[in-house]
């Protein structure tokens, strides 16, 4: 299947409560894996990549990768770009194949965040691109990004409702509702209440940031308060350090480098499997797709 914008699977998810993954690769063996196994679980899924991943690969090599591997199966595919405030790499994306990108300008003071947004904005439309943005602080480390959790914010409602004013067709909004990128030390006190009364008034799916570590009480509520976008890619990034050692702890002379490959891609797919049934999306892959929904 040809790749897909994410916002029309977005919103006829978040319509049914169910959870699409959002997992950011790593290399091609890593999408590798996510696109098979939302294959094998006939799953929707979203490939993520972060702008370090995209500098050390290129714009054209993992936009190749991806749609390679998603013309190979039959469940719709995003390619999306994660968290990036630098206008000449989400434009460079959309010209290598990006069906989505992320502008995040939660770092800038309101105003200024919302009228970069909707300079970005006006790009994708135009590109027929889907776009994310995101409003507060999300504490933890996403790429450079770091956030001390002292300095996390949750998102102001009132600002959440005039930032989308302008954008009715945002793919998906990122408003910080209280979860963290990486291991959490503690449990997130996550703001259910704040979620539940943006998506009552917002008609625009929202994603769930710092998913890695969440309970699956957590995941449910989060995905039945609205959340319709669920990242992950600390454990995925996790799982491709234990897929290596895994392998060398157990054939320590081993000098033939594709078992290593193997057993990273097993663990990691494994990761995908089991996100896939926790959000809810197995076997959700033509309703995502608007196919008999």
């Amino acid at each position: 299947m040809a790749l897909v914008t994410m916002g029309p699977m977005l919103k006829r998810a978040q319509a049914a409560r169910y959870g699409i993954a959002a997992f950011n690769m790593i290399d091609y063996n890593s999408a590798r894996a996510i696109v098979e196994g939302a294959a094998d679980l006939k799953a929707p899924m979203i490939v993520q990549v972060s702008v370090k991943t995209i500098k050390h690969w290129g714009y054209k090599t993992i936009g190749t990768w991806v749609r390679m591997l998603a013309e190979d199966v039959d469940v719709p595919v995003a390619l999306h770009l994660d968290h990036c405030s630098d206008k000449d790499v989400i434009r460079r994306c959309i010209d290598a194949g990006w069906t989505s990108v992320m502008f995040d300008g939660s770092a800038l003071p309101f105003a200024e965040n919302k009228a970069k947004s909707e300079e970005i904005y006006a790009m994708t439309e135009a590109a027929g691109v889907g776009l994310e943005a995101e409003i507060g602080a999300i504490g933890g480390v996403e790429d450079d990004k770091f956030v001390a959790e002292d300095a996390a914010i949750l998102a102001n409602y009132d600002e959440c409702v005039a930032f989308v004013k302008d954008m009715p067709n945002l793919a998906v909004f990122a408003p910080a509702i209280g979860t963290a990128h990486g291991f959490y030390k503690g449990q997130p006190k996550i703001a259910y209440d704040l979620l539940e009364k943006i998506t009552a008034t917002i008609p625009i799916p929202i994603a769930l940031h710092g998913g890695t570590g969440l309970s699956q009480e957590q995941f449910d509520r989060c995905i039945a308060g609205g959340c319709a976008k669920v990242n992950i890619s600390t454990m995925h990034k996790n799982r491709f350090i234990e897929g290596f050692l895994a392998v060398r702890a157990e054939k320590p002379k081993l000098a033939e480098p594709l078992p290593f490959i193997e057993g990273q891609y097993a663990a990691m797919k494994q990761d995908v499997l089991d996100m896939i049934r926790a959000f809810g999306s197995e076997g959700k892959a033509a309703h995502a797709a608007g196919q008999g929904a």
